[in-house]
């Protein structure tokens, strides 16, 4: 059903792209027979650079477009290259902007997005690509925290990972998309920062990369200090041919460290241009490193802007304002419908909250199925639920009227079953539930559907079990 709709989508996005596209002053593109698309000259000029860097950057942002695949976007890199183009673009506006071949990379990588958030119902989708894609879409002035209904952000802040590279990745994410790092995800950066000798350079670049991002914030400028001290011993591992390693690592050692000339710790143990140098002498004759993947790393080490700071400072309004439409208005299944929003910023009780809300269907958990929501503050339940009603067949559901308000029986086709003692049990809860770790009655909502307000950062379960 989902690759019905997104092939409708699809032609919908074709014929609006070129009856847009020739009403523009540039030459009408033919989609028909995709030609290969030159970039506009950049205005940027590359610090410290020569010549023959520049035309390098070219080069390679060439061999990048001419990889796009025929649906306009780059396989399993598609995000990683948007980003990569963002980065390297300094003209101040997005590169959506650059011609309709860039719109449509830019919706095919909105497609992606859609797909994996519905095809991972019983579990969360892939930390590090919805990291990714949380960078890729703030890097384009896109908002990922109401993303066709959907809070990218909260998905991120809700998880904290067990590998270390992933949560420094997800937490640049999230700080990337304004939003507030939470105190336990700082300390725990910081722990990982201060024990740099038992992770890898990756790990201690993202955290470089992550703290860097969070400092940044007024709130926690005074973390600049324990930042240096990775900064210096990460440029300590660069090896005497200027590179840390392998391509990605030596790419990503060079943005977390690029800024370290600006004040004392890290610019005395290394050297920016032997690492660009290496890389440099690494570029393929076709302008490329091997694979799109690797072309868009070492691209993104030698532009100005680095993953610290990918939200360009003109878009900043629009993360606060932009809003997704609905894919389409016939709600059937599959269809990500936009939670409910109020366009009013200065009133409080209007502004947004982000929260979960969870199945759970036996009482050994034989079916897991989690939303990330967003919906105006002031909001009861039994309105969330509707909504989730209408973005996952999943979620819907069945309920009795009763005086005192809703009683809900039948979710995800499960009726109650008194005879046997099985019931739907409404929780509300601190952090996501865990089945490993189930929680305890006390934790049941003490309302009903309709009295229970939902909460940002809260979380929500309804669990089908024996009493």
């Amino acid at each position: 059903m989902i690759s019905i709709r997104l092939s409708v989508l699809w032609a919908a996005i074709l014929l609006f792209a070129i009856a847009n596209g020739q009403t523009e002053t540039e030459p009408t593109t033919s989609v028909a027979t995709k030609a290969v698309t030159t970039l506009a000259p950049t205005t940027a000029a590359w610090e410290s650079e020569t010549l023959n860097e520049g035309q390098a950057i070219q080069k390679a942002l060439q061999y990048l477009l001419n990889h796009r695949q025929s649906d306009w976007g780059w396989g399993n890199d598609t995000h990683h290259v948007m980003l990569t183009l963002q980065l390297a673009n300094n003209t101040g506006k997005e590169i959506e902007q650059q011609g309709l071949e860039m719109q449509l990379s830019a919706k095919q990588m909105e497609i992606e997005i859609l797909l994996m958030m519905s095809k991972h119902h019983e579990s969360p989708p892939p930390l590090g690509r919805l990291a990714a894609y949380t960078l890729a879409l703030g890097a384009l002035c896109k908002d990922p925290r109401s993303f066709h209904g959907r809070d990218l952000v909260a998905a991120l802040l809700h998880r904290e990972p067990p590998h270390d590279l992933e949560f420094a990745y997800a937490t640049l994410a999230a700080c990337s998309s304004a939003a507030h790092v939470r105190r336990r995800h700082i300390r725990r950066l910081l722990d990982i920062a201060n024990a740099a000798a038992d992770h890898s350079l990756d790990t201690i670049s993202m955290v470089i990369l992550a703290l860097r991002c969070v400092v940044q914030d007024h709130r926690h400028r005074s973390l600049i200090h324990f930042v240096r001290r990775p900064m210096a011993g990460l440029a300590r591992q660069q090896h005497p041919d200027g590179s840390f390693g392998s391509l990605t690592t030596t790419a990503l050692a060079i943005q977390a460290l690029e800024d370290s000339d600006t004040g004392p710790g890290a610019h005395q143990h290394w050297s920016l241009p032997a690492a660009r140098k290496w890389l440099l002498e690494r570029q393929s004759s076709d302008g490329g490193w091997g694979d799109a993947a690797s072309t868009a790393a070492a691209v993104a080490a030698l532009t100005p802007a680095s993953l610290a700071a990918v939200r360009p400072p003109h878009c900043s309004d629009k993360l606060l304002d932009s809003r997704h439409e609905p894919l389409d208005n016939n709600g059937g299944d599959g269809t990500l419908k936009l939670a409910y929003q109020s366009h009013s910023t200065n009133d409080s009780d209007a502004r947004n909250v982000s929260f979960t809300y969870t199945l759970w269907l036996g009482t050994n958990v034989t079916e897991n199925y989690t939303l990330y929501m967003v919906a105006p503050r002031n909001i009861s339940f039994y309105h969330v639920m509707q909504m989730a009603a209408e973005q996952e067949p999943k979620f819907k559901f069945e309920a009795s009227e009763w005086p005192n308000g809703h009683y809900v029986h039948t979710l995800a086709g499960h009726k109650e079953e008194p005879m046997g003692y099985h019931y739907w049990l409404l929780y509300r809860l601190p952090e996501i539930p865990d089945p490993a770790s189930p929680p305890g009655n006390q934790l049941v909502a003490p309302v009903g559907v309709d009295d229970l307000m939902v909460e940002d950062g809260e979380h929500y379960l309804f669990w089908y079990k024996k009493l």
